[in-house]
């Protein structure tokens, strides 16, 4: 039977002390550059596995923040996923002991984000090891999470960007090809001068603005007949009737986010132009499941929100735990075109 690698065997191939092999090994401090890459080496040779989860319980808990907005409303549809991706790994954070505090957020209102993680700072007085956030970010919430990066509190994005926040890593979908991708879907279906709604959304959230510029710019590449009609903000359920009441040109509809996709989904069947007219929506839940299944919405462009909070939440993990540095700190996700004929495979509800 093959005896079981020990930290001393590291030692003496390395030519250095068990203590030094442990520092290394564990990231602590007294130990070069080269010394602790020979050790990795030699470790990995020899298929040493340290044990990381003893390891951790001998240390005194770590705190990490976990902030997405509170999945509430119409915030149900997206963030309601980020939550999902996050807890799937409970368990595993109380085994490397290391503690989440939950911060949700109302991202409709300034200072909510700020209030709710600067009250956590001030609890532990800013002994907190990492943050996992996404969502609406407003001026106050940017100048907190540079206050936890100055602070060297690792910082890990999910859904949206930050503005001159140096992150540990960013975890994304393509925005822009997202909105590529609804624009080739529609505009290959269309005939002669029939026309596009779009709605665009919120054009200070960076994941709204670059869907609808990719949607845009893939039109004006491959000159693209068909007019384009654009509507802003959220609560638009009243423009996008009159849209369709007034303009009986409008044949293909797409929203870049998940909650105006309802919206346009809603206002076909009500209108009675399903079957009419092409609807791409964003992001797969219950009610967009439900609307494909109907025949309202056509296409879904499904970004899996709940993989990008789980990629995220490992990232963190492994950092803290293993001593990590992500491959990456810009993550690209690629989402997924679903149809009716496809939509068993991915949606199970």
């Amino acid at each position: 039977m093959k005896r079981n690698v020990t930290i001393h065997d590291v030692a003496q191939a390395a030519g250095v002390s068990g203590g030094t092999v442990h520092n290394a090994l564990y990231g602590k401090k007294g130990v070069s550059d080269a010394v602790r890459k020979n050790i990795l080496r030699i470790s990995e040779e020899l298929g040493y596995k340290p044990n990381m989860v003893a390891s951790a319980l001998k240390r005194k808990p770590r705190k990490i923040i976990v902030s997405f907005p509170e999945p509430k409303g119409d915030n149900r549809y997206y963030f309601t996923y980020l939550w999902k991706g996050y807890r799937g790994f409970q368990e595993e954070l109380l085994s490397y002991n290391i503690e989440a505090i939950e911060v949700p957020y109302n991202d409709t209102r300034e200072k909510s984000f700020t209030a709710g993680i600067m009250q956590v700072l001030r609890q532990f007085d800013n002994q907190i090891d990492g943050i996992i956030t996404g969502g609406r970010f407003f001026e106050d919430a940017l100048a907190t999470l540079k206050y936890m990066e100055k602070r060297h509190i690792p910082i890990v994005l999910v859904s949206e960007e930050a503005t001159n926040i140096n992150c540990l890593s960013c975890i994304q979908s393509n925005h822009t090809t997202d909105g590529r991708l609804a624009a080739e879907l529609l505009s290959s279906q269309l005939r002669g001068k029939e026309k596009i709604l779009i709605c665009a959304g919120d054009m200070l959230l960076p994941s709204n603005r670059l869907n609808a510029e990719g949607f845009e710019a893939y039109l004006k590449e491959n000159q693209c007949s068909c007019g384009l009609v654009e509507i802003y903000g959220v609560d638009v359920y009243s423009q996008i009737v009159s849209c369709l009441k007034t303009d009986p040109d409008i044949k293909g509809l797409y929203s870049v986010n998940a909650r105006c996709s309802l919206l346009l989904a809603r206002a076909v069947e009500e209108l009675g132009l399903a079957g009419q007219v092409r609807l791409v929506g964003t992001d797969l839940f219950p009610e967009s499941a439900e609307y494909m299944q109907k025949g309202v919405i056509c296409n879904i462009i499904h970004k899996g929100v709940e993989h990008h909070a789980r990629q995220g939440m490992r990232i963190l993990l492994n950092y803290l735990a293993k001593n990590e540095e992500p491959e990456q700190s810009y993550y690209l996700d690629k989402s997924i075109v679903i149809f009716r004929s496809n939509l068993q495979e991915y949606f199970k509800g």
